[in-house]
């Protein structure tokens, strides 16, 4: 093969892998990131032996090393992270851009395969429209996958902020091809028509700094295409330099009336006002800076945001965070708190540099001197990537692989030197781009292949439109992903499907199932102690198994772990539910234990309940606080603490639907009459009597269990007797 034909082999490869990216592995799920990556890592094998072909390579070494020591930096504190495969994930994410990147500088230059990468993004980028289009009149449509987590357009994506962030890239970069690119005026023509119709299907995402992000990214393309124009001295300058206001009132109007519509379909009611109002991701972001305060210089680790955020949850300020803000909404500043000021700072400074660099050529670049297609990559590459930067301060769409591949490809025209001389310092520029390739192709090609054949089987688990309902076939699945590429979502999962055996009250058919349940969420934790989820799920089936020091062990460690996200993992409510079950076994058998683990189920309840709004603890939730806040009445009340019984009856009977404890506090306060009755204190005795007929009359016909209407019936009638009694001896009750 020549060296063209290594060009045109590794863009047709790098399609195909945009192709597996966009159709199967747009999401978090690193496993499912396999084929295309395999794909992208012959891709760049394949660009390898074009970088090396003599005067190919201009001399920008300067930026290579740049650019090597910000994935550098990446790499080496993804390796280091605290939970191995969050690291793993952002750095098979480096590998893949520096794959983009690699194969890119590869395909620019070559007529041959900058038809075939181009025609192969417009192709799938029609593929996405179409899919669109198809959801515009049916939301619950989905090409590939069996569901949809959305109503709104996102073509073969999951979510529509990333869909949005790839139809701006690739329309932009479409565009730029059909505006400057040395091709026929059909397939020019053809390359606009999709690049306008990507663009407006932007629109139809309802992403909001989707719909930013396009205004913007459009803005840049007009701007560098006057600019570029007036350099080549292009016929149409004049009539675009008067068409400007135009153009800026259709692009504000775009992002204006783009806002007030995806705002008001997302609340019925709301326009612009209600979106400035929302302060979410300000949240978001002021959380992120109390966890860069932990590490300023060096970060926590990959998605350390994921739990850091966790410690600085205020539910009185932030709301009842019942979601996991896994990620920051915001790329510039996820790096910021997971790599550090200094990953920050190297990825910043990396970009600002590339992009301002790229100016400069575009402004005073000699056209004679520039290859004919450098206008083409840098016009498309600024656009798309100034509209993926405005998209990522509003969402993560770089931490799945569409997201980044594209970043790959637009940085790579942005770096190149391309009016030098060629063959001056070339050397060092091919041996760095040579070693980067090599470390991408080690990483991509192993964690591809095992990912490809996760992917396969696993498909019909999570994704195949004929779910695999049985849920032994489902453990065997999952058992078998686990020896190939052990995950926490996959240990998780299969726990809760040996969860799903313990329908039967029997203990020895209960246990096996549990243990292995417990086994599985010990292993995920192995793999990610921060997840306060896996510690609640291993504690309540311990508490099941009332091994009760483990249980607790995990439950103050779900506890420490969740910081205020008590909606979110309910770990003081769990212990509170453990708790009075243990309570009420230790009852009968041992009272001052019994009364122990009510006191801290009584104490966990109420941390629960001050965390947690109301319709969050729901119906259960108020009948638990209340069973916990009346048994521990009756703990105390059988250890001689009358005062104490007597506070957490009236904290029972105080909850909505806890009327019924009116009577134990009645019959309780009515022993206490008895007493001071018999140490010939009647003042207090009527006092008290008084106050156990009101009880008694709060809490009507709600009766505690074992009690009956003939037994109510009875008490009222003794009170009533020694009520009238006192009153009849001329007793005055005391104050």
């Amino acid at each position: 093969l020549t060296y063209a034909d290594m060009a045109s082999l590794s863009a047709l490869l790098l399609v195909i892998a945009m192709g597996f990216a966009v159709v199967i592995g747009p999401q978090s799920r690193p496993w499912t990131w396999g084929p295309g990556m395999m794909v992208l890592g012959l891709a760049v094998c394949s660009a390898v032996p074009v970088m090396w072909k003599r005067g190919k390579a201009p001399g920008d070494s300067g930026w290579l090393v740049c650019g090597l020591a910000v994935v550098g930096w990446f790499a080496w504190r993804a390796m280091h992270s605290p939970v191995a495969e969050l690291g793993q994930a952002d750095l098979l994410l480096a590998a893949c851009v520096v794959g983009g990147f690699v194969s890119m500088r590869a395909i620019a230059g070559d007529d041959l395969a900058e038809r075939i990468f181009l025609w192969g993004v417009a192709l799938l980028l029609l593929a996405n429209i179409v899919v669109i289009g198809q959801q515009i009149q049916d939301p619950s449509y989905s090409p590939i996958f069996r569901t949809r987590r959305v109503t709104y357009g996102s073509g073969y994506f999951a979510t529509y902020n990333e869909a949005a962030n790839y139809l701006i890239a690739c329309s932009l970069i479409v565009g730029g091809a059909a505006w400057f690119g040395r091709h026929g005026t059909l397939t020019r023509v053809m390359w606009f028509v999709i690049a306008a119709l990507g663009l407006a299907s932007v629109w139809f995402t309802r992403s909001r700094g989707g719909i930013f992000g396009a205004a913007v990214g459009s803005g840049v393309f007009a701007v560098v295409a006057l600019v570029m124009a007036k350099r080549r001295g292009s016929r149409w300058f004049a009539p675009a330099v008067i068409a400007i206001p135009v153009i800026g009132l259709a692009l504000g109007s775009y992002f204006i009336i783009g806002w007030q519509e995806a705002q008001e379909i997302r609340t019925a009611g709301s326009g612009i006002d209600g979106l400035l109002d929302n302060s979410c991701r300000l949240y978001y972001l002021g959380i992120a800076l109390s966890c860069i305060g932990l590490h300023p210089l060096a970060g926590g680790g990959s998605r350390s945001f994921s739990w850091e955020c966790y410690r600085f949850w205020e539910s009185a300020v932030q709301g009842a965070g019942g979601a996991r803000p896994d990620m920051v909404h915001n790329e510039v500043v996820q790096a910021l708190t997971d790599y550090g000021l200094v990953g920050g700072g190297l990825l910043v400074g990396l970009l600002g540099a590339l992009v301002l660099a790229a100016v400069l050529r575009v402004l005073f670049d000699d056209v004679t001197k520039v290859p004919g297609s450098a206008d083409v990559w840098r016009l498309g590459a600024l656009a798309g990537l100034a509209g993926m930067l405005v998209q990522s301060s509003f969402s993560f769409v770089f931490h799945q692989i569409p997201g980044v591949l594209l970043l790959g490809i637009c940085l790579a025209p942005l770096s190149r030197t391309l009016d030098r001389a060629p063959g001056k310092n070339t050397l060092g520029t091919r041996i760095l781009l040579t070693l980067a390739a090599v470390s991408s192709v080690l990483l991509l090609l192993p964690a591809g292949w095992a990912g490809t054949q996760v992917t396969r089987i696993l498909w019909p688990v999570y994704f195949g439109k004929q779910p695999l309902l049985s849920a032994e076939s489902r453990i065997d699945a999952l058992s078998e992903a686990i020896a190939l590429w052990p995950q926490t979502e996959f240990y998780q999962e299969r726990a809760a499907l040996f969860q799903s055996f313990m329908g039967s009250n029997a203990a020895a058919e209960l246990r096996e199932p549990a243990e292995r349940a417990i086994n599985d969420y010990q292993a995920a934790a192995r793999l990610n102690p921060y997840d306060p989820g896996l510690a609640v799920n291993a504690a309540n089936l311990l508490s099941v198994l009332r091994r009760d020091a483990e249980a607790e062990a995990e439950y103050a460690r779900t506890i420490g772990l969740q910081g205020g996200m008590e909606s979110g993992f309910r770990g003081h409510y769990s212990f509170a539910a453990h708790s009075l079950r243990k309570g009420l076994r230790q009852f009968h058998r041992d009272k001052p234990a019994a009364l122990e683990s009510l006191e801290h189920a009584a104490k966990a309840i109420e941390e629960a309940v001050k965390q947690t709004p109301g319709y969050v603890m729901g119906n259960d939730g108020r009948s638990m606080r209340i069973s916990i806040h009346e048994n521990l009445g009756r703990a105390r009340e059988a250890a001689g603490n009358t005062a104490g019984a007597l506070l957490a009856y009236d904290m029972a009977s105080s909850i909505p639907t806890g009327a019924r404890v009116h009577y134990e506090a009645g019959v309780l306060i009515g022993r206490m009459a008895v007493e001071s009755w018999s140490q010939r204190q009647a003042p207090v005795a009527l006092k008290q009597f008084l106050d156990a007929r009101k009880r008694i009359a709060q809490a009507g016909n709600e009766l505690p269990a074992g009690v009956t209407s003939k037994q109510r019936a009875e008490f009222i009638v003794y009170l009533d007797r020694m009520i009238a009694f006192l009153k009849g001896a001329k007793v005055v009750p005391s104050e």
